[in-house]
């Protein structure tokens, strides 16, 4: 809306009107430029009589854009919540009387999708794995073939709806009679009803069961991934399509290994000697255990890289990330007495050593 437009002039109504002059001005305006209206039909100036009767029937809102306008009513309450009026379709019916329909089709209906959790191990999403897993959709009975009905009985016209498969109901606003037509409770909008229902399903013309499917997961999927089987849900109604399963998988934590993105990353401790002399250790992976090699002096937090050992792109185990090693140098906790000797020559070593450095002499 424009802020230049004044809401009093777009109603046609006195800054001083009362609640029921707002409303009865408003009501003569929105008839007057209502889109149906084939002479003086404005669907735009129809909008902003909405807006402002919106504003205008609000004590609070009035107040503060009769003092402010309507920047003060947007430094108030935001733009949304001024002009916050609901679906302008449901308005358009009240004002005129006309009629909202809300029905079910009767035709056929797809199927529900059917939604499965499926706990992996760390090693299961990166080689894949088939698994198989027991869902529980609906499936049109067998003894009546999803028609609800006791074999050999007939179907008979509701009587609620006269077959027609809706009802409507008539209900007074101030813009007059409001006709809403709605889906037949009693026949779910189909107009028939069942005469006798089938005693295996109990007229529900489906019944749950247990179904297995095999699943296979693919290499290189990650937590949270969704995977589609199209046709595995639910079946439809009225001939319909059956629905989708679609299972999420979730990766267990493995003690080990952890990834990020394509790359797989462990820790790995390496001991004092080890890390200053470096040499070839063993050090586990997704594949078995694989030879390492540590360069001298390496130290606490050092990344190690092996290729080709991390995670494959989805269906693609020729395709992989690598896998890093976080060095984590250990310091012993236990020294025995030789180990205690050696390291105080080294001591002794290391301190000589920096004294002839930095130039410091007894």
């Amino acid at each position: 809306m424009s802020q230049a437009k004044d809401l009093y002039e777009l109603l046609s109504a006195s800054r001083d009107a009362t609640e029921d002059e707002i409303k009865k001005a408003f009501r003569q305006q929105a008839r007057k430029f209502h889109p149906d209206n084939k002479e003086t039909g404005n669907e735009e100036l129809f909008k902003e009589i909405n807006q402002a009767y919106e504003i205008l029937s609000d004590p609070e809102k009035r107040a503060i854009y009769d003092q402010y306008g309507l920047g003060g009513l947007r430094s108030t309450f935001g733009n949304s919540e001024v002009f916050d009026f609901g679906d302008l379709s449901d308005l358009f019916s009240q004002f005129f009387g006309g009629a909202t329909r809300t029905r079910r089709s009767t035709g056929p209906e797809r199927g529900a999708d059917i939604r499965y959790e499926l706990e992996i191990s760390f090693l299961e999403a990166v080689k894949g794995c088939t698994t198989q897993i027991t869902i529980q959709p609906l499936e049109d009975c067998g003894l009546c073939k999803g028609t609800g009905a006791k074999p050999g009985s007939q179907l008979k016209t509701c009587k609620t709806c006269n077959g027609i498969g809706e009802v409507k109901r008539v209900s007074e606003s101030f813009f007059g009679h409001v006709t809403q037509i709605t889906t037949c409770p009693s026949c779910n909008g189909v107009g028939k009803m069942v005469e006798q229902p089938c005693t295996e399903c109990n007229g529900k013309g489906q019944k749950r069961t247990k179904k297995p499917v095999d699943v296979k997961v693919p290499c290189g999927v990650d937590d949270g991934a969704r995977l589609r089987w199209g046709g595995k849900g639910e079946a439809g109604r009225q001939g319909g399509p059956p629905g989708d399963l679609y299972v999420i998988i979730n990766v267990k934590e493995d003690e080990t290994f952890s990834r990020n993105g394509q790359d797989i990353i462990i820790q790995q401790k390496v001991s004092f000697s080890q890390a200053a002399l470096g040499g070839n250790i063993k050090v586990p992976s997704v594949d078995g255990e694989k030879t390492l090699m540590i360069p001298s002096g390496a130290q606490t937090g050092a990344v190690l890289k092996i290729p080709g050992l991390g995670i494959p792109k989805i269906n693609n185990m020729a395709r992989r990330g690598d896998q890093l090693i976080e060095i984590i140098i250990e310091t012993p906790t236990k020294l025995s007495p030789e180990e205690k000797k050696i390291f105080e020559q080294l001591a002794s070593l290391q301190d000589e050593k920096g004294k002839k450095k930095y130039g410091f002499f007894n």
